[in-house]
C-alpha cells in the first residue's frame, strides 16, 4: 500500500501542479485548472481615422445577428481592438467614437478557430450619423499562420453521406489523407468506434503523421476515444454548425502531431427553428456487388430524426430571447441486415440415435463412410460400415478410452462403429440441445450442410443532444451540453447462440467566459467524455449448460459471479463446430475528466493568452471466457500404435488423423482454456501549460509567439486491488535496453498460491529485477514545444503566412499501450491445459473438469523463467511520445467577396516515432533459429548457457519479442491548394489539392499492426520508404448548388405554377480522385533465420521490369517473375512500400427537391448516389510471394492479382425532411 501511496502521490502533483500554475495565469481563484484547448474564435481590427492616425477609445460592439447577443469593447492607445472566445455564427460590428460618424460593419460570419480582422477607416462627423460598410477580406486569416478548412453548415447538411457521418467530410481539407492502416479504421473495431455499420467512415491522416495522431473536439471539449484515437460520440449532423481541422497551430493547441478536429454545435437563436428526416436504405436500390454475395443480400437502414431550438421562453415566467437559448436534438438508426452461416449437423446415426434427439439408443455410433461423408485421402475408398473389420484407409477411428491410452496401445473401431457403452450422454444431450435436427439445404449435398442460420444482425442506435446557453449582461456568457450515445447489436451465426454488443457513451461539459474588462477576460470549462462497451455471446436458454454439466472450475467462478457454457471446439473430420458464451465488458474504454482553462489579455499591441489543463484518464475491461477443444488427434492411430503391425493394412492406415466429433461424443478433450481477466490502469493523465502572444508588430504584420509544455503521466497498468487475479499488477514487461525483465509487483510462490500469477521458485531468476515504485513506464518530462508564426497583411485580400513549432504526441496509444503487456509472466494471461489424453498418459481428463490434473500445475502456472515462452506486446520501459517539427508558408488570396484562395508549402519531420515488431532477434543464417537456439539451451534444465550464443542475439538468455520503442522518423512535404467559394446565389464549393510524400521507417502506426514492420529491427533506416498513407496525389471538390429558376430567381417563367414546379431545386456532389495506396512485397516466415514471428521478409528483386507484359490487370498487377522470396539466411533487397494500387475515383450525388409549405416551413425530398457513375476501383493485389495463385468460385487470387475493389457499388439513399 504505500508504493500506492507513491504512484498516487506522483499524479497528484503534477494535477496540482497544473491547478497551481493555472491559477496563477488567471488571476482569479478558480476550482479548475485553466484551459489547454477552447474552441475559440476571435474578432480583432484597428480603428483609425481619415489621416491614417489611430483612434483610441472608440466604442466597438460586436452582436451576434441570431441572438442579438451583444459584446461590447473598446480601441486601446494603439487603435486596436481585440473580441476572444467569440462563438462561431454570424455577427455585426459597429464602431463609435466622438467626431465621427458611426460605421456599421454589415454582417459577416466568424468560423471555429477564425480570427476575423476588420480594420475601420472613420469619416468625420456626428456619431448619430452612421454608414453601413461591406466586410472586406473576412475571410483571409491575416493575423494567424494556422492551415485548415471551415465546413459550413451548407456543406455539411447538404452533401451526400453515406450514414450521415462527418468524418467523411474530413477529406475535403488539405493535407488530409482518407486512408488508416491503424485499428482504428479496421471493420472488426468499428463497432467500438460508434459507427453505424454500413456508414461511410475516415480515419484521416493529417499532414503526414499517423492516423492516431488527430484529436477531436465538440465545442473546445475533448470527445476524442483515446482507445482507438478516434472521435468518442459523433455528432448528429443536424447540429453542426461548422468544423474545422486545425494544424501548424498555436500554443492553444497541442497534444497531437496531426491536426485538431474542431467541431461546433448549433446553439439555440431568438427564432425557433429546427427539422425532422428520415433517410432510408435499401439493398434493392443498389447496384448488384461487384462480387456477388454465395447468399442473396438483404441490408435495410432507416435513420430519423429531430432537431429544434431557439429562445427558453415560459410564459408569464420566463423570457429568455436575447439570453437564455437551446438547441436538443435526436437521431434514431435501425439497421437490419441478413447473415447466412452454412453448418454440418451431427447425424442420428453418428450419436447412436434411431432419430434425431431420441438419445441414445442404438448399439454403436456410425462413422462410417455412408453417414460422415469422409474417404480415404489419397485413394478416395470408403471407411465402410462392417462390425468385423478395421479399414486400411485414413477415415478409421481408434479407441482411446479406458486404459488404452496409458497402455500405449489404441485398438481400431471395427468398422468404425463406436460402442455406446463408450459414448458420454452429455455429449449427445450437449449437441442435442444445441442444434435442430439436420435438414437439406437448397444447393449442397447433405454430408456437406445440413442446416442453414439465416438470422438476420440487427442494429439500433439512438444518439441525443441537449445545449443550453445563458448570456448574463455583456460579460458572461455560459453553456453547458450533453451528448449520449446508445447502440445495441444482436446478430447470430449458429442455431440458438447471440452475439450481442452495448456500446453506450456520453460526452458533456460546461465553458463559462467572463468579461472582466475590454482588455481582460477568462474562460474555464469542464468536460467529461466516457466509452463504455459490453460485448457478449449467450445461449437463448440454459439447456446447452444444464446438457454439457461444466465442473464449476471451468463453467463459474469468474469476476462478478457469472456462469458461461463453455466454448465446445470440435474439430477434425467434417462435423467441426464451435459454440459457447463468453463476456467482455469494458467499462472504461475510454473514461476522461478534463479541466480547462484560459486568460486572455491585452497589453498594447500584444494580446497574451495563456493557460494550462489537465485530462485524467484510464482503461477497465473484464474478459471472461472458457473454451473445450476436442481434435482428431484422441481417435488417431499414432507410431508404435501395436496395431500397425497388422499384416495386410495398407501404409494409409498408420497415418489416420481421426474425426473430432468422435473425440467429442466419447468426451476425450485435447486442450482446455479459461480467460478470467480484469484489466485495470491506474489513473493517469495528460496535461499542458502554454502561454500565447500575438503581437501587431506593424499595422500589417502580426507575429504569433508562444511555448507550450505537455506532458503525460502515463496511466500504469494494474492496481493493487487486482493482486492474485489474472491480469493483475503482478506482471512484468522486458527491457532490451539493459538485458533484463523487469517485475511491477512480485507475487508469492507457486507452492503458496497454487496458481498463477506465482513465483515458480522463492528466488527470482537472473536478469528479472522488480521495478521501484510499481512503476514500469516512465515517458518523457521534456516536452517543450516552441511556436513561431508571423502573418503578413498584403493588403486587405491578400495574406503571407509562415509558421513554425514543435508538436508532442500525447494522446495517441495513450490508454493501449501500457496495458499491452498484461498477463505475462508470472503471469500466465489465459490459463490453458494442452495434451490432455494423449497416448502414453496415465490420467484421463473429462471435457467438464479438464483443469483436474491432478497434483501438478502444468498450464496453471508460469514457466520457469520469462525468457522461454513469453511472448506478448511488450513495451521500452523508456518510451517517449512523439514529436514532430512542423512549418509552413503560404498566401491566401480572396477574391470579390466570396471566394478564398490558399496555397501553402507544408513540411515535417517526425521524430521518437513507434517501431513495433520483433526485437533481440538473432543474426541471419541458414539454419533455422529453433536449431541454434538448442545450441544455447541446457536441454535437461531449459536454462540458456552462457557465452555460446549460437543464435546471434544482442541478449541470447532472452527469447526475441515484440517491443513497442521509440526512434522511427518521417519526413512529410507538400503542396496544399484550396480554392473555396462561400454561398451566393446559392453556390458553395470547395476544391482541394495536395501534392505530397510521406517517408518513413516501418512506423506508419502502433504495435507492429499498424503499417508496417522493419525488415531487419537493428537497421530500421534499411526500411525507410513512402508511408502505408502515403498518397502523392489527391484532389477533392464538393459543391452544392441552388439552382436559380423559379419566383424571386434568376430564371423564372413568369407563372406562379410553372415556377413552383420548375424551381426549388438542389444538387450537392463530392468529387475524389487520388493515387494509389503504396503496398509492401512480402514473403512470410522467418526465412532468415533470426527468430522473427512476424512477416518481415521483403521480396528479392532480381532487376527485370516490375511492368507486366501488355501492361497491368487486375490479374497481373506488377511483374510477378521480378520478386521472388528470398533465399534461406538473406533478407529481401526490394524496397518497403515501391509499388501502388490502382488510381482511385469516385463521385456522390446528391439531389433535392423543396416545396414550400408556409413562411418557414417547406418540405425537402432528395436522392443521394453513393458511387453515382458504378465505376469499380480495383482493390491493393495480392503482395505475398508466398501466396499460390487459385481460383475459388471463379475468383482468382494469389501473388499478383486483383481480387477485390476498393469501392462499394453504386447504392442509393432517400430521404424526406421537414423544415421549420
Amino acid at each position: 500500500m504505500t508504493r500506492m501511496s507513491h504512484r498516487s502521490t506522483t499524479t497528484r502533483s503534477f494535477r496540482m501542479l497544473m491547478l497551481l500554475a493555472s491559477a496563477i495565469l488567471a488571476f482569479v481563484l478558480s476550482p479548475h485548472p485553466a484551459a489547454g484547448q477552447s474552441s475559440s474564435s476571435a474578432v480583432t481590427g484597428a480603428v483609425s481615422d481619415p489621416t491614417g492616425a489611430k483612434v483610441p477609445a472608440a466604442k466597438i460592439t460586436l452582436t451576434n445577428v441570431d441572438t442579438n447577443v451583444v459584446r461590447v469593447t473598446s480601441s486601446n492607445g494603439a487603435g486596436d481592438y481585440n473580441f476572444v472566445s467569440v462563438p462561431p455564427a454570424r455577427y455585426t460590428l459597429t464602431i463609435a467614437a466622438p467626431t465621427f460618424q458611426t460605421e456599421k460593419i454589415a454582417p459577416f460570419p466568424v468560423g471555429v478557430d477564425q480570427t476575423v480582422n476588420i480594420n475601420a477607416s472613420l469619416k468625420v462627423g456626428d456619431t448619430s450619423q452612421s454608414v453601413t460598410v461591406e466586410a472586406v477580406g473576412t475571410q483571409v486569416e491575416s493575423a494567424t499562420s494556422e492551415l485548415g478548412t471551415i465546413m459550413s453548415t451548407t456543406e455539411v447538411n447538404d452533401l451526400p453521406l453515406n450514414g450521415r457521418n462527418f468524418t467523411v467530410l474530413l477529406e475535403l481539407t488539405p493535407g488530409a489523407t482518407p486512408i488508416s492502416v491503424g485499428q482504428n479504421n479496421n471493420p472488426s473495431n468499428t463497432a467500438d468506434n460508434n459507427i453505424g455499420s454500413g456508414t461511410n467512415y475516415i480515419a484521416p491522416s493529417l499532414n503526414g503523421q499517423t492516423s492516431r495522431s488527430t484529436f477531436y473536439t465538440l465545442d473546445g471539449l475533448n470527445d476524442t476515444n483515446n482507445w482507438y484515437n478516434t472521435y468518442a460520440i459523433p455528432p448528429i449532423i443536424d447540429t453542426i454548425l461548422e468544423f474545422k481541422i486545425s494544424a501548424h497551430d498555436s500554443a492553444q493547441y497541442g497534444g497531437v502531431q496531426g491536426g485538431v478536429v474542431n467541431l461546433a454545435t448549433k446553439s439555440g437563436t431568438n427564432t425557433v427553428h429546427g427539422s425532422l428526416w428520415e433517410f432510408v436504405r435499401n439493398n434493392a436500390f443498389d447496384s448488384v456487388p461487384w462480387v456477388p454475395p454465395s447468399t442473396p443480400s438483404i441490408y435495410r437502414v432507416n435513420q430519423f430524426g429531430v432537431q429544434a431550438g431557439g429562445p427558453v421562453v415560459i410564459p408569464h415566467l420566463y423570457n429568455g430571447r436575447d439570453k437564455t437559448f437551446f438547441e436538443v436534438a435526436y437521431e434514431g438508426f435501425r439497421r437490419t441486415q441478413n447473415s447466412a452461416s452454412n453448418l454440418l449437423v451431427p447425424n442420428a446415426a453418428e450419436m447412436a440415435e434411431s432419430s434425431w434427439g431420441s438419445g441414445i439408443n442404438l448399439p454403436y455410433a456410425d462413422f462410417s463412410s455412408a453417414q460422415t461423408g469422409l474417404v480415404d485421402s489419397t485413394t478416395k475408398n470408403p471407411c465402410l460400415s462392417s462390425a468385423t473389420t478395421v479399414s486400411a484407409y485414413s477415415c478409421q477411428l481408434f479407441d482411446p478410452t479406458g486404459n488404452n491410452n496409458a497402455n500405449n496401445s489404441r485398438p481400431a473401431y471395427l468398422g468404425n462403429q463406436i460402442p455406446a457403452s463408450e459414448l458420454d450422454p452429455r455429449a449427445v444431450a450437449y449437441i442435442n440441445a444445441i442444434f435442430p435436427a439436420p435438414r437439406v439445404i437448397p444447393g449442397y449435398a447433405i454430408t456437406t450442410y445440413n442446416e442453414q442460420v439465416t438470422t438476420p444482425s440487427v442494429e439500433n442506435t439512438y444518439n441525443y443532444m441537449i445545449r443550453i446557453d445563458e448570456h448574463i449582461g455583456t460579460r458572461d456568457f455560459i453553456f453547458a451540453r450533453y451528448n449520449n450515445w446508445q447502440e445495441k447489436n444482436t446478430s447470430s451465426t449458429f442455431p440458438h447462440l447471440y452475439s450481442y454488443g452495448q456500446l453506450p457513451a456520453q460526452q458533456y461539459g460546461v465553458s463559462w467566459l467572463h468579461v472582466f474588462s475590454p482588455s481582460l477576460s477568462v474562460q474555464v470549462q469542464y468536460g467529461r467524455t466516457h466509452v463504455t462497451s459490453n460485448s457478449y455471446a449467450a445461449f437463448d436458454s440454459s439447456a446447452p449448460f444444464n446438457a454439457y454439466q461444466p465442473n464449476p472450475s471451468l463453467a463459474q467462478n469468474f469476476i462478478g459471479n457469472i456462469t458461461l457454457t463453455p466454448d465446445v471446439a470440435v474439430s477434425g473430420g467434417t462435423n467441426g463446430f464451435g459454440a459457447g458464451e463468453n463476456s467482455s465488458p469494458a467499462p472504461n474504454e475510454a473514461n476522461i475528466h478534463e479541466w480547462l482553462g484560459s486568460i486572455s489579455k491585452t497589453i498594447g499591441r500584444h494580446v497574451i493568452t495563456a493557460g494550462g489543463g489537465w485530462a485524467e484518464i484510464n482503461y477497465g475491461e473484464t474478459i471472461r471466457n472458457d473454451t473445450v477443444s476436442f481434435s482428431g488427434s484422441q481417435t488417431a492411430n499414432f507410431s508404435g500404435n501395436p496395431i500397425n503391425t497388422t499384416a495386410g493394412l495398407g501404409s494409409a492406415y498408420k497415418n489416420q488423423t481421426g474425426i473430432g466429433l468422435a473425440s467429442f461424443l466419447i468426451d476425450e478433450p485435447t486442450s482446455a482454456t479459461k480467460r478470467n481477466v480484469l484489466l485495470t490502469e491506474r489513473p493517469g493523465g495528460i496535461g499542458n501549460i502554454y502561454v500565447q502572444d500575438s503581437w501587431k508588430i506593424l499595422p500589417r504584420l502580426t507575429a504569433n509567439i508562444g511555448i507550450r509544455y505537455d506532458r503525460t503521466v502515463i496511466p500504469q497498468y494494474g492496481t493493487n486491488a487486482s493482486i492474485g487475479q489474472q491480469g493483475s499488477i503482478e506482471t512484468g514487461d522486458f527491457d532490451f535496453n539493459n538485458g533484463y525483465y523487469e517485475l511491477m509487483v512480485a507475487p508469492p510462490t507457486c507452492a503458496v498460491r497454487q496458481r498463477a500469477p506465482c513465483l515458480p521458485s522463492s528466488t527470482l531468476p537472473a536478469n528479472v529485477v522488480i521495478a521501484p515504485h510499481e512503476k514500469i513506464l516512465h515517458g518523457s518530462k521534456t516536452n517543450l514545444g516552441p511556436r513561431f508564426g508571423l502573418a503578413y497583411s498584403v493588403n486587405p485580400t491578400l495574406a503571407i503566412r509562415g509558421s513554425f513549432g514543435i508538436f508532442f504526441d500525447n494522446w495517441a496509444a495513450s490508454i493501449q499501450l501500457p496495458q499491452n503487456f498484461q498477463g505475462s509472466w508470472p503471469d500466465v494471461g489465459t490459463l490453458g491445459v494442452t495434451g490432455l489424453n494423449t497416448n502414453g498418459s496415465a490420467l484421463y481428463v473429462s471435457g467438464q473438469n479438464p483443469f483436474a490434473v491432478g497434483t501438478s500445475l502444468a498450464g496453471l502456472e508460469p514457466a520457469a523463467s520469462p525468457f522461454t515462452s513469453n511472448v506478448n506486446y511488450f513495451v521500452d520501459p523508456l518510451i517517449k511520445n512523439p514529436y514532430s517539427e512542423q512549418y509552413n508558408l503560404g498566401i491566401e488570396q480572396q477574391f470579390g467577396h466570396n471566394t478564398l484562395l490558399s496555397l501553402n508549402y507544408v513540411g515535417s519531420e517526425s521524430h521518437r516515432l513507434d517501431i513495433g515488431g520483433y526485437y533481440n532477434t538473432g543474426a541471419l543464417s541458414t539454419t533455422s533459429f529453433a536449431t541454434r537456439l538448442a545450441q544455447d539451451i541446457n536441454q535437461t534444465t531449459g536454462v540458456y548457457t552462457t557465452g555460446a550464443n549460437a543464435t546471434g542475439q544482442p541478449f541470447p538468455y532472452m527469447q526475441p519479442n515484440k517491443w513497442d520503442r521509440p526512434g522511427g522518423n518521417s519526413t512529410y512535404n507538400a503542396l496544399q491548394a484550396s480554392l473555396a467559394h462561400s454561398t451566393a446565389n446559392g453556390l458553395t464549393f470547395h476544391a482541394a489539392y495536395t501534392w505530397s510524400k510521406v517517408i518513413d521507417e516501418a512506423d506508419d502506426g502502433y504495435f507492429g499492426v499498424e503499417g508496417g514492420v522493419s525488415e531487419d529491427p537493428y537497421n530500421i533506416r534499411g526500411s525507410r520508404g513512402p508511408a502505408g498513407f502515403n498518397i502523392p496525389h489527391l484532389l477533392t471538390v464538393a459543391l452544392t448548388y441552388a439552382v436559380p429558376v423559379g419566383k424571386n430567381q434568376s430564371f423564372s417563367t413568369g407563372n406562379r405554377v410553372a415556377d413552383y414546379i420548375l424551381g426549388n431545386w438542389e444538387v450537392g456532389t463530392i468529387f475524389i480522385m487520388r493515387s494509389g495506396q503504396n503496398f509492401n512485397v512480402t514473403a512470410a516466415g522467418d526465412i532468415g533465420n533470426t527468430g522473427n514471428g512476424n512477416t518481415y521478409e521483403r521480396a528479392q528483386y532480381n532487376g527485370a521490369n516490375l511492368t507486366p507484359v501488355g501492361g497491368r490487370n487486375r490479374f497481373q498487377w506488377f511483374n510477378t517473375a521480378a520478386l521472388t522470396t528470398p533465399a534461406a539466411g538473406t533478407l529481401g533487397n526490394f524496397g518497403r512500400n515501391v509499388l501502388m494500387a490502382p488510381t482511385y475515383y469516385q463521385a456522390d450525388t446528391s439531389i433535392f427537391r423543396n416545396f414550400p409549405i408556409w413562411d418557414n416551413l417547406k418540405l425537402s425530398l432528395r436522392a443521394d448516389a453513393f458511387n453515382v457513375l458504378n465505376h469499380p476501383v480495383l482493390a491493393s493485389p495480392g503482395s505475398a510471394t508466398t501466396t499460390p495463385t487459385s481460383v475459388t468460385n471463379g475468383i482468382p487470387s494469389g501473388f499478383g492479382v486483383i481480387t477485390g475493389t476498393a469501392n462499394a457499388q453504386r447504392i442509393l439513399q432517400f430521404s424526406g425532411k421537414i423544415l421549420f
